[in-house]
């Protein structure tokens, strides 16, 4: 049986943080230290899961001088919404 690819997705929204940080640069992009002041973790620990997210192509990150900031991939979910559409049926 071939591994849906919307199985990666909800593993790494298994982890709580993780997916609250998602959702945060989902609604409004955000740099790692704004992210980390909002947060219970560390500034390292929120790049940690924003490193994650990007290797995954969920969040997408842009240069600002030094700053670095992170905004939800546009097609990142897709294959999480074509994965329902298979249920809405």
């Amino acid at each position: 049986m071939r591994r849906h690819p919307a199985i990666p997705i909800f593993k790494l929204f298994g982890v709580p943080l993780r997916l609250i940080v998602f959702q945060r640069v989902a609604r409004r992009p955000a740099t790692a230290s704004e992210l980390a002041k909002q947060l219970p973790i560390s500034r390292p620990a929120v790049v940690q899961h924003l490193t994650v997210l990007k290797q995954h192509g969920l969040v997408e990150q842009t240069a600002d001088g030094r700053r670095r900031i992170y905004r939800a991939a546009r097609d990142g979910l897709a294959p999480l919404r074509e994965w329902l559409a298979a249920y809405d049926r």
